[in-house]
């Protein structure tokens, strides 16, 4: 056989090979990963359509459809199933609570760093670049070791 008969044949068996395992996947991963994304998918679809109902009961309370008493009930209701989704997703995507806290601190500090702007130790105006002396009572801005 030659070399150009012999390609097509291992085109054939190489495309053969990655359709048995696109095809095999699920049964080799347990059916686990198309499990846990429909799960995820069914709890995004249930907490968009509870954040739609709340917009709806807030237009019929502006409406005058629904008294503040029930308005007030039933926002606690569907604010509750809410939370408990958001949080079911959370756990699903892996952001436990004490992670998405630590996350939160350190994207905070980091803000809190960037935004930090030197000020004079003596009177507390504001300095701009390059400034030795404060502008406005005189004071060494220069740190001194």
């Amino acid at each position: 056989m030659n070399a150009m008969g012999l390609l097509p044949i291992l085109c054939s068996v190489a495309l053969l090979l990655g359709l048995l395992l696109y095809l095999g996947h699920p049964l080799l991963t347990g059916g686990r990963a198309g499990a846990a994304s429909g799960q995820t998918r069914q709890l995004f679809e249930r907490k968009e359509q509870l954040l739609g109902e709340i917009v709806e009961l807030e237009l019929d309370r502006e409406l005058g459809k629904v008294s503040a008493e029930d308005f007030q009930r039933f926002f606690a209701e569907l604010e509750a199933e809410t939370l408990a989704i958001i949080g079911e997703l959370d756990r699903l995507n892996g952001a436990g609570s004490y992670q998405l806290e630590r996350r939160i601190e350190e994207e905070v500090s980091a803000l809190r760093q960037k935004t930090a702007v030197p000020r004079c130790r003596g009177c507390g105006t504001l300095r701009r670049e390059g400034d030795l002396f404060c502008p406005q009572c005189g004071a060494s801005l220069v740190e001194s070791s």
